[in-house]
This record gives structure tokens, C-alpha cells and sequence, in this order.
């Protein structure tokens, strides 16, 4: 890795933060109250990654900062950088590494991915992680608040931009790990090859084990061969609407 990205200053925080504690407190972390907040796939995305996280790992849109916090303790990560593009969610990612005490191996910044060939060496991690925007830009509504916008929508870059550049960012057999809508799920593949990435690993994920699937987790690795396996479903949620003993049991290593 080489330079810094050109991100300008880190504002102060804003009175709109707001300390949330989840899993008994396990985690704790500040979200927005008017504006982005992470969802559950960021949590399943968390804990996909942790099992695989070694080395340097690279988070393409960081948001708050929740998938470094969550790596944070794994013995074999030994420096993540979470990138981050709107100004006042690199300030609350910053902000929750600090307060989570991760600074020894976390650094936020700023910047659109699309530029970070300016910044980093071709190859200069071994994990690229990412909760990219679902959306292309001109397809459903487009949300008035600009962080959820930003966050849902290919605003500052598309999918095979961030395909691209975690190919660029990865060592060979460097591992990709991303969360997508089963709807995009050819988008997705056809991107992640273009890029030299092959997938590798799949798990769906079903609101409930009668419902078809809605979003999809993904290893992928780059230079791999093609040849790839389908881990069993994983249900978020019981008949009563409660999170399944699958889920629990994923949450409890949080």
C-alpha cells in the first residue's frame, strides 16, 4: 500500500450519533439516527467474512464502520482499511474504531473506489470485502436522504466497478466476499469473471424457509478455477417471526 487517499479532514461528530448495543451488548456501535443505518446483511456479511479473514483485508464502502469492527478481534487479520466515499459516514466509521478501540489494525478513509488505483499497489491485500449498492442509479426510487441513496444505488460506482477494483486491490488467490440480491445474481457472476474472480463459495439466504431466496453470499477468489459449491440455505426468520436457531447460533460469534 502506498500514500494516503486525498480524503480532507475528519469532522467533528454530529448530535444525531447514536450509541446502539446489540447482542447483549457484544457490539457496540454508532449509527445515524436520521440517515444510513446498517441492516442485517451487513451482520451476515460480517460473520461469512470472519471465517475466511486473514491478512490485509480491504472494505469497499465501509459505512459506518461495522465490518471492521466485527473483524477486528480475528487472530489472522492483521490490518483492515475501510473506504468509505461520504464524508460523514468515513466520520462515524472513524469514530466507532476509536470508541471500539481497533486503531491498531483499522484505518478509515475517504475516497471513491473508483480512484483507489491512485492510492494502493496493484495486489496489496489478501481480502476484499463489500456491501456494494443493490441498485443500478436509473432502476426504482431513488431516496431523498443522500446517505441512504448513496448506500442503496450505484451512485459512485457500479457493480463491475467494484468487481474491478477488488481484483486490482487482491493478491492472487485473494479472496472477494460480497452480499447480493438473488435478483442480480447473473450480474453479479458475470461481473466477479469478467474480473478475474472466480466464485467459489455460495450461501443463499431466505427470509424464511418458505420463501424463495432474496439475497446471496459469495467467496470468490481471484485466478481460481471453476468449480464452486452451494452451502445449505440459511432462514433469517421462524414462523413466529423470531431469528432461526441458524441465525442465533451466527450471532452468538459476533
Amino acid at each position: 500500500m502506498t500514500g494516503k487517499a486525498k480524503t480532507g479532514s475528519i469532522k467533528p461528530a454530529r448530535h444525531d450519533d447514536e450509541l446502539c448495543e446489540l447482542f447483549a451488548g457484544r457490539l457496540k456501535i454508532f449509527q445515524k439516527r436520521h440517515g444510513y443505518r446498517f441492516s442485517v446483511d451487513s451482520i451476515l456479511l460480517g460473520t461469512f467474512a470472519a471465517q475466511r479473514a486473514s491478512g490485509t483485508i480491504a472494505d469497499l464502502g465501509t459505512g459506518s464502520g461495522i465490518l471492521p469492527v466485527i473483524l477486528f478481534k480475528r487472530n489472522d487479520v492483521e490490518k483492515i482499511v475501510g473506504i468509505e466515499v461520504q464524508q460523514d459516514l468515513a466520520r462515524l466509521a472513524q469514530k466507532n474504531i476509536t470508541y471500539n478501540a481497533c486503531e491498531d489494525k483499522v484505518t478509515i478513509i475517504r475516497a471513491d473506489i473508483r480512484e483507489l488505483r491512485n492510492t494502493f499497489q496493484p495486489g496489496s491485500f489478501d481480502m476484499v470485502i463489500s456491501n456494494p449498492p443493490f441498485y443500478p442509479p436509473k432502476t426504482g426510487r431513488i431516496n431523498p436522504d443522500s446517505q441512504k441513496a448513496v448506500s442503496r444505488h450505484e451512485l459512485h460506482g457500479t457493480l463491475a466497478d467494484f468487481t474491478a477494483v477488488s481484483s486490482y486491490l487482491l493478491k492472487l488467490s485473494g479472496r472477494f466476499v460480497t452480499i447480493y440480491p438473488c435478483s442480480r445474481i447473473a450480474d453479479l457472476m458475470d461481473e466477479m469473471r469478467k474480473a478475474a474472480i472466480e466464485a467459489k463459495t455460495l450461501q443463499f439466504i431466505h427470509p424464511t424457509l418458505k420463501d424463495p431466496a432474496n439475497l446471496i453470499l459469495v467467496e470468490g477468489i481471484k485466478g481460481a478455477g471453476k468449480e464452486a459449491k452451494v452451502l445449505p440455505p440459511l432462514a433469517l426468520y421462524d414462523s413466529l417471526g423470531n431469528y432461526t436457531e441458524q441465525v442465533k447460533e451466527l450471532f452468538a460469534k459476533v
